[in-house]
């Protein structure tokens, strides 16, 4: 599997405290000279589009609080052999940023939601923004930011009650849901939380009849295109007799670790290999002591051989920061 997909966070800070992801964690942010500047960003992006990356997709913390992110937007926009860009967000900025971000280039966005219920949004985020979230997604429909890809993480004894209404939700909004596996990330990780898919699924039938898997490039509904990759972690479906899109991310029951075609560079200038993996390349060292493109690409070089050794290994150094700190 070629890598050709590179996941970009660009900030450490988040206006949620989500339980799987930074609800513990004491504050403290990473200063602003640790973090790579839009430029440093640009440059390395830029290079690794030399390389065989094509596609880019921005990530948090949450993205849209670091300042003027629809500028980085524009500067990727402009990299020769860039294919596409994309962002994952929490949703609570979408409306104030949507419409900029589409003009800026931004081709798509997904969007973290795991709850639709008010007091179990709060219980999950520990704030009230559930309201925020769901015009944001209707604001990012509007503009034009389709398909808007809902990403649900399904926590044991808490959210699944809501499997079937997010099936609902998905299709009366012309949404795609896709339910993630809750994974082991950080010091936090609480392993009572984790709820197989494959559980997932068995409720999905029951309430809604048989899921046909879709193995497409392009996946087609009534109301929905899904376009998918080769390396895509997803696995979608057709749900019953309706126009339903319905997608899972297993990384435990069902890993994908072999298929898996990218790389992450943190906020603060580290490349992984892999999301569960404690090892990195210092890019930013490199850069900042003016080793050039040349440095940079010594580097990765080694996070893909890294990968592709952890492709076929089943012991991992597990990854010791949290989720918001590496990009989700």
């Amino acid at each position: 599997m070629k890598v050709n997909y590179l996941r970009v966070s660009i900030t450490d800070f988040c206006n949620l405290r989500c339980i799987y992801c930074r609800s513990f964690i004491p504050e403290v942010r990473l200063a602003r000279s640790e973090l790579l500047s839009f430029e440093e960003m640009e440059l390395v992006i830029r290079w690794m589009a030399n390389w065989g990356i094509k596609k880019v997709r921005i990530t948090g913390g949450e993205p849209l609080l670091r300042k003027d992110i629809t500028i980085l937007v524009n500067m990727i926009q402009k990299i020769p052999g860039i294919e596409e860009i994309t962002m994952t967000t929490n949703g609570t900025k979408l409306c104030q940023f949507a419409s900029e971000l589409k003009q800026a280039g931004l081709e798509r966005v997904n969007v973290s939601l795991d709850s639709l219920n008010r007091k179990r949004f709060f219980q999950i985020t520990g704030y009230d923004k559930l309201y925020e979230v769901l015009e944001g997604i209707k604001t990012a429909q509007k503009v034009g930011l389709n398909p808007v890809k809902i990403n649900v993480v399904v926590l044991k004894g808490i959210n699944e009650v809501e499997i079937p209404d997010f099936i609902k939700f998905g299709l009366k909004n012309s949404l795609i849901v896709r339910f993630i596996e809750y994974m082991p990330i950080g010091e936090q990780n609480k392993k009572s939380l984790y709820l197989s898919n494959i559980t997932v699924k068995k409720s999905i039938k029951k309430h809604f009849g048989a899921l046909h898997p879709l193995n497409f490039t392009s996946l087609n509904s009534k109301h929905l295109t899904v376009f998918t990759y080769k390396g895509e972690p997803a696995k979608y479906y057709k749900v019953g007799e309706s126009e339903s899109i319905v997608g899972f991310i297993s990384p435990i029951s069902n890993s994908f670790c072999k298929e898996c075609n990218r790389l992450r560079l943190t906020a603060d200038g580290k490349l992984y290999p892999c999301l569960l993996s404690n090892s990195f390349e210092d890019i930013k060292k490199v850069l900042r002591e003016g080793e050039g493109m040349e440095g940079v690409k010594h580097l990765f070089d080694l996070a893909l051989l890294k990968k592709r050794s952890l492709r076929n290994s089943l012991h991992l150094t597990l990854q010791k920061r949290p989720m918001f700190q590496i990009g989700g």
